[in-house]
């Protein structure tokens, strides 16, 4: 009994360091959750926080992009809050939206006449720092910039760029979007991760400005923004653009209504996704994870760390299961040892106080047991 109960605690700390081990990677494997790491500096915390839109007949607007951004720019004010460095920015953000085109034209040097690509590719437009935001592997050339000058530069994903020209070598090379034209800037690989590539769209993807879309006459609406913010306390960020959609967390009591449900908007905070209180939280409501009341089609990163997350809870309720089956057997060891163990307790106190009080107090008027020959109950 005593070799199987070994045997299965050190099985359980095994278990328990592997899925540790396994945490530590998968919470770490997606960049794209990982910018506020990425981006701090010094002592200042920092948060990502991610609001998704909904696709609806009234969208949102680069407009209502500039209205969030002057709400933080205000609150970063208002906090005092300096960089690290002398002239460096304070915080950092982006913002996309996903449209869909039905043809892409190129230019072929051959015939000299303009010829229809492939079909049913996926346009997004972006703005801010996005590639900072989705540092995705460069095959070739260089990702768009919100600072250039020209906003006729796009980035291609290997399998429009294979679609277009059937080559990744491909840099300088121009296609044309409802009759406005494009440079190729440079051709991205979306990466290896296992979720990504189940999350990432089916259909070729081309990263233009998010400047471009309203002369290619593409869908401008808003997808999603994203913002790594200082965050000294715990929700600081995330109360920012909380407070921007109209929700006073400071006025919130225990009996009230979550307010973010009343939202037609979701807010996520990437920072500390994958936390033990986070996962604690996501294996309660585990049950309701397939259940959403608000239609907003997610990015395929954020679906992406969203099947993550299900695969965090799974390791972390193993590490839970296996913390606890070794704690038993511990504690069940330490019980057994304690009952068949050959001294009391009560009996060593009452030596003890036997020796250093009754037997000195006494020691004047009884012989001692070394007078008569005789033993104590401690000697025994």
């Amino acid at each position: 009994m005593k070799k199987k109960k070994i045997a299965a605690a050190a099985v359980s700390a095994v278990l328990l360091a592997a899925v540790s081990l396994a945490m530590s990677s998968v919470s770490r494997s997606l960049d794209d959750q990982n910018m506020a790491e990425r981006w701090k500096g010094g002592e200042l915390d920092y948060a990502q926080v991610s609001v998704f839109y909904p696709q609806r007949v009234h969208p949102y607007t680069e407009r209502d992009t500039e209205s969030l951004r002057n709400t933080i720019k205000e609150k970063i004010k208002e906090g005092a809050f300096r960089p690290e460095n002398e002239g460096a920015e304070i915080w950092i953000d982006a913002w996309c939206s996903a449209a869909s085109v039905s043809g892409v034209s190129r230019y072929n040097e051959d015939n000299g006449k303009t010829e229809t690509v492939g079909s049913d590719y996926s346009v997004t437009g972006v703005g801010g720092r996005f590639f900072e935001f989705h540092p995705m592997k460069l095959i070739n050339g260089n990702y768009i910039y919100e600072s250039e000058l020209d906003n006729h530069r796009a980035v291609l994903d290997k399998q429009a760029a294979w679609d277009m020209f059937s080559s990744f070598d491909i840099t300088g090379m121009n296609f044309i979007i409802n009759g406005v034209k494009f440079e190729v800037a440079g051709v991205v690989d979306p990466g290896d991760n296992r979720n990504i590539k189940k999350a990432y769209p089916a259909a070729p993807m081309i990263y233009i400005h998010y400047s471009a879309l309203e002369e290619t006459v593409l869908d401008d609406s808003l997808l999603c923004y994203e913002a790594v913010i200082p965050d000294p306390v715990t929700n600081y960020a995330r109360n920012i653009i909380l407070e921007n959609f109209g929700v006073n967390t400071m006025t919130e009591t225990e009996n009230d209504e979550d307010p973010e449900k009343k939202l037609d908007v979701v807010i996520v905070q990437n920072t500390d996704r994958y936390s033990v209180s986070k996962l604690w939280k996501g294996l309660r409501e585990f049950s309701s994870i397939a259940v959403s009341d608000r239609s907003i089609a997610y990015p395929y990163w954020e679906n992406a760390a969203r099947m993550t997350s299900v695969t965090m809870e799974i390791l972390f309720l193993l590490a839970l299961v296996s913390a606890l089956l070794l704690f038993v057997i511990c504690v069940s060891e330490i019980c057994r040892l304690y009952a068949n163990r050959k001294w009391h307790l009560k009996d060593f106190l009452e030596d003890m106080m036997y020796k250093y009080t009754y037997k000195k107090r006494t020691s004047d008027y009884i012989t001692s047991p070394a007078d008569t020959g005789e033993k104590s109950r401690y000697d025994q």
